[in-house]
């Protein structure tokens, strides 16, 4: 396989037939991160059996049908899995578990914009939410209304000022957190690039992953914060 240069490999099947070596071989792509997609193909004439279905969509292989004319349609589409994310599982997201969790997912089910646009504005809410917390127990110059006027960014810059804060009060923020939090936020921009080809895609699809990645860590670590100043 082509490293960096992703591959679509295909087998091409007249019944539909999710057997036990293909099955395997999903599974090694899987367990070596393979910068790869599988698919079988087949007729619109072939039957979809409810257990192949839900086979594929358990090993993340793609299912492509060929009509009349020869076209080929995507029925599900492939995981690739070098780029499926696993948080830390020691993380402590609070009552943003659960939707911590469903972006993951989403994520890791091929809807990687979605999952990693629902991650930035759980992030982005919760950076709110601990700028709130820290106005209430008097730690911040400004008040509450203040805050929810500024962007994301404003905000980060806020926790992390010393002048923004009351006398005897340190930031919230360290330079490292500033620093990692405004990479994150650029997650977003990530989200509404449009990509000039297929390389410049592949190399989006990459940066998304570690920005799923670098999300929950920095999640955990506002939840935390937020305790600390409740």
């Amino acid at each position: 396989m082509a490293k960096g240069q992703l591959t679509k490999l295909v087998e091409v099947q007249g019944g539909l037939n999710f057997h036990r070596e293909l099955e395997n071989f999903a599974r090694w792509l899987a367990a070596q991160r393979q910068y790869a997609e599988l698919y079988i193909a087949t007729s619109e004439e072939a039957a979809v059996p409810a257990v192949v279905l839900q086979g594929v969509r358990r090993e993340g292989v793609g299912l492509l049908i060929s009509d009349a004319e020869g076209k080929l349609h995507v029925l599900e589409k492939a995981r690739n899995p070098a780029l499926q994310v696993t948080p830390d599982p020691t993380l402590k997201y609070g009552d943003c578990r659960p939707e911590v969790k469903q972006a993951v997912e989403k994520f890791n089910q091929t809807d990687r914009k979605d999952g990693l646009r629902d991650l930035c504005e759980i992030v982005e809410r919760e950076t709110e939410e601990l700028a709130l917390r820290a106005s209430r127990r008097g730690l911040l110059k400004m008040d509450e209304n203040a805050l929810k006027a500024m962007d994301w960014s404003s905000q980060i810059n806020t926790l992390a000022s010393v002048n923004a804060y009351n006398p005897g009060h340190e930031p919230i923020f360290t330079p490292p957190m500033k620093d990692d939090m405004h990479s994150f936020t650029r997650g977003r921009n990530l989200v509404d690039h449009k990509v000039r080809g297929k390389k410049e895609n592949a190399q989006r699809e990459r940066q998304f992953a570690e920005r799923m990645m670098q999300g929950p860590r920095l999640l955990a670590e506002l939840i935390s914060l937020q305790r600390k100043v409740h």
